[in-house]
């Protein structure tokens, strides 16, 4: 296969298409979006008779095979508009099965996956300017929540549901790189927007102290640190993590240099060294489609609001 990622894109996230550089068109038909989709997400390997069915049905009808061979016909006949039916390839033997061939950069989960990773690495290395563009590029890759309008089980939700919830990490972790290139007040509607969708991660809850300390707004900080306490004792019981708490009264200090970089502070880090991953997220559980803290998801309070004005007095340097 030679084709490039702009000649020809899969997408995942978000409506389910098929794009090269004339055309785009969505996929018709919820089961065959599904089909699609369960391939996709296997990243070109085979995928059995079974698996696929899997993934279509929690409990398969009595016509599942024969249903899945009619949803295959119908995907082979739309990838034809894109001269791509001889991708899509049937195996024989061991009970059956399909395998889509495609490159990794044709397929926008995996390109989206690829940069993430990339960009966490730069980021624990400190690269922040190199972080922070390739976090970028694979946000631009997101068009909505994965895998929409698909025939699919509670298995194959679940693996939306990841890519969903590694949406939020990455969002989460480009506010740190631009924290670190400088940044601050105007990550704040960034911040409390995912916090809307996330009211219980610690990190961004952090990433909001930091942005209005280091914006010179060290009453906002203590706002926010009043609203993340009220949150997860009101709709948890749970304390703050100890490291919340560290920075908390970094904040209290005027610690400039423990609230700009508050994960080298107990590690003895250089300037060269990498950092490690953020503890903050250490607590949380994925359940049905949130980050909570909890055996089951209590509703979402409302997003905290940003404080009236700063304090006055010197900015932090």
């Amino acid at each position: 296969m030679t084709r490039g990622v702009t000649e020809m894109l899969f997408r995942l996230l978000g409506s389910v298409r098929i794009e090269n550089a004339e055309t785009s068109a969505g996929v018709t038909s919820a089961p065959v979006r599904g089909v699609l989709a369960a391939l996709l997400l296997d990243e070109g390997r085979s995928v059995s008779m079974e698996r696929l069915m899997g993934s279509l049905w929690d409990e398969s009808p009595d016509s599942a095979r024969k249903n899945l061979r009619l949803h295959v016909a119908r995907l082979r006949s739309q990838l034809t508009a894109f001269s791509l039916q001889e991708r899509l390839v049937t195996l024989r033997g061991g009970g059956g099965g399909y395998r889509l061939l495609v490159e990794p950069d044709e397929v926008d989960a995996i390109r989206f996956k690829r940069l993430a990773a990339q960009g966490f690495a730069e980021l624990r290395a400190r690269r922040t300017g190199a972080a922070e563009a390739a976090l970028k590029e694979s946000l631009g890759l997101w068009q909505g929540p994965a895998g929409q309008d698909c025939a699919a089980s509670e298995q194959m939700r679940a693996r939306f549901a990841a890519l969903d919830e590694l949406h939020l990490t990455v969002r989460e972790r480009l506010v740190e790189a631009r924290l670190g290139l400088g940044r601050a007040l105007d990550l704040v509607p960034e911040i409390l927007d995912i916090l809307a969708a996330a009211p219980f991660r610690e990190t961004s809850w952090a990433h909001l102290m930091r942005a209005h300390y280091l914006g010179g707004n060290a009453a906002g900080a203590i706002s926010a640190w009043t609203s993340a306490t009220a949150t997860l004792s009101d709709h948890l019981g749970l304390d703050p993590s100890a490291e919340l708490r560290e920075l908390h009264l970094s904040v209290l200090r005027r610690d400039d240099d423990a609230v700009r970089d508050p994960f080298s502070r107990h590690r003895g880090e250089g300037p060269g060294q990498a950092r490690p991953e953020p503890a903050w997220p250490r607590r949380l559980l994925f359940v049905d489609g949130k980050s909570v803290a909890a055996p089951a998801a209590p509703a979402a309070p409302a997003a905290p609001a940003a404080p009236a004005a700063p304090a006055v007095g010197r900015p932090p340097a």
